[in-house]
């Protein structure tokens, strides 16, 4: 990766700032535009080291306002950072690349526009957050879901799709099943997408493409626009569930074959939910602490006490879980036979839970919250309860050792958990890979390597992101307050980051600190993006510095 520098605002755009906070506050009001340092030094406060400043803050509460906010920053040239609710935990918050931004929220945009139960659709405004959509859904009765993530409850919905999130179910690839874009540009002008800028047109939350060039890619994973509204497709409850879990050892051979038939059951559409497939001490981090007294203080886990805690956990080195949706009992007991012969000669260990409760809504069975992994939204909100309840009940400590556990540095707070505030130490690299034993192996054997040379623990992930690939999610999580963790955990991020690109394994998304590198490319689309760029955002205001624009 190259390194590219800090974009400072510049000189014209700070003396111009408190003329446009001025015009800011005659739009929205002067509750709306907010300068006081404590909110400022909250919205450029990350899971991992900031050092940009925030300038300002201005909340929107509507299309129409969001459009004259971008109109008077493109007037004055000032720069602004759109976020939906800040929740981009692990990735940058709400923080923005550069220094100088006035950080735009769209947390008042929370309205749920549309609701259609016959095609099963709903339009949200980009304050919507994976909570407020669950209790709209059980509040109607409806049997639908939505492709939810594991994140907080208090995560935008329009923020993950724009991120090209993973979630949960059939629609864990949430960008493939959207549509029906509003879009503002820095110079206020409003886009719709597919057949919703058609006035009359029936069919724009139902069919993605409309008539001519399609545009809404170019504003997920951008700073080409603000997205101010969007439809996502949910999915009916299916009429049969089964989940499933397994483990492989520590063979090179056992986990080729497990993975080879996870395509083949991926590629045959059996797999249609997609699965999750977890190291040990991904699984570890979420049953315990880290053992000090027993490793002696001692990071990484030694290998022989590694093993301990898996024998005591019941735990492979891998450990994998998916969900099969059928029509019926008939059709699910099919697709379990075919699961299992297609799985069962490949692991050490593999069950099936069927889950007729879960079926019906009902989640009060222990048995349905130890597998947490089906996709259905009343089985997450179940699992955010759990999560919350711990984290209250939880000592001041770190996690599951430096680098390992997602619970480090959490303090107690009667509000809910906010990863910034309490000094949590997270970032993800997220490379995708081809989903097969070669490349996966490789792919593990680089996190081993370079984890341990930094002293953090190689807690890897993976997630069906396809029929044909794989996100390996790497977590480095480690507590702030430790002195020189920051720059620890920075050195082994950069060092994976570094390591992926030479091997081919692009990372799926960035996080800010990753945007402030470009990846080696061999064509002409930095140009043309940055012809666009200039374009639709002429005074270069929008998100400056957002995947490398």
């Amino acid at each position: 990766m190259n390194t590219r520098a800090h974009l400072p605002p510049g000189q014209e755009a700070e003396s111009a700032l408190p003329a446009a906070l001025d015009e800011w506050r005659a739009v929205i009001g002067v509750a709306h535009v907010r300068t006081d340092p404590a909110l400022l030094d909250q919205l450029g406060t990350a899971t991992y080291p900031t050092d940009q400043r925030v300038a300002a803050a201005i909340y929107p509460g509507d299309r129409q306002q969001v459009r004259a906010c971008l109109r008077i920053a493109t007037r004055h040239k000032v720069p602004l950072y759109p976020v939906s609710t800040g929740k981009n935990w692990g990735y940058g918050s709400a923080a923005p690349v550069v220094d100088g931004c006035v950080v735009m929220p769209l947390s008042r945009m929370n309205r749920i526009l549309d609701y259609d139960e016959e095609f099963a659709y709903v339009t949200v405004e980009p304050g919507v957050t994976q909570l407020q959509l669950h209790n709209y859904l059980i509040g109607r009765g409806a049997r639908l879901f939505a492709g939810f993530t594991g994140s907080t409850p208090g995560a935008s919905l329009i923020g993950n799709v724009l991120e090209r999130g993973l979630g949960s179910g059939p629609y864990n690839d949430r960008f493939s099943h959207v549509c029906g874009f509003e879009v503002i540009l820095a110079t206020g002008e409003i886009l719709h997408t597919g057949f919703t800028r058609y006035p009359g047109a029936v069919t724009g939350e139902l069919h993605r493409w409309g008539v001519g060039p399609w545009l809404e890619g170019i504003f997920t994973q951008s700073n080409l626009g603000v997205v101010t509204r969007m439809t996502l497709w949910l999915k009916p409850m299916p009429g049969y569930v089964a989940r499933f879990a397994f483990s492989v050892g520590e063979s090179r051979s056992a986990l080729d074959n497990t993975l080879n038939a996870l395509r083949q059951l991926s590629l045959s559409g059996v797999l249609g939910c997609g699965f999750l497939f977890f190291n040990d001490l991904r699984i570890l981090t979420t049953q315990q602490r880290y053992p000090w007294a027993e490793a002696g203080g001692r990071v990484p886990l030694p290998d022989d006490l590694r093993r301990e805690l898996r024998r005591r956990r019941g735990l492979g080195a891998w450990n994998g879980r998916g969900t099969i949706h059928a029509v019926d009992a008939r059709h699910g007991a099919e697709l379990r036979r075919i699961v299992t012969e297609s799985l069962g000669p490949h692991v050490d260990r593999l069950t099936f839970g069927e889950d007729d409760q879960l079926s019906q809504g009902n989640t009060s069975s222990p048995s349905v919250l130890d597998w947490c992994a089906p996709s259905e939204s009343q089985l997450l909100m179940a699992y955010w309860r759990i999560r919350e309840n711990e984290r209250a009940d939880a000592e001041t400590e770190s996690g599951v050792g430096p680098g390992a556990g997602a619970g480090a540095g959490i303090s107690h707070h009667s509000a809910p958990m906010d990863l910034d505030r309490d000094g949590c130490g997270l970032i993800w690299s997220c490379p995708v890979l081809p989903l097969n034993g070669r490349h996966v192996r490789v792919a593990v054997d680089t996190v081993g390597r370079v984890t341990r040379s930094h002293g953090f623990e190689a807690n890897i992930g993976l997630h069906a992101s396809g029929e044909r690939t794989a996100v390996a999610t790497v977590i480095l999580a480690y507590d702030r307050s430790v002195e020189g963790e920051d720059d620890r955990a920075m050195a082994c991020y950069d060092a994976l980051e570094q390591q992926f690109s030479d091997l081919g394994y692009p990372p799926y998304r960035m996080s800010t600190r990753a945007m402030r590198s470009s990846l080696h490319a061999n064509d002409d689309m930095s140009a043309v993006l940055r012809r666009l760029k200039n374009a639709l955002d002429p005074a270069g205001i929008l998100a400056p510095g957002r995947y490398v624009l």
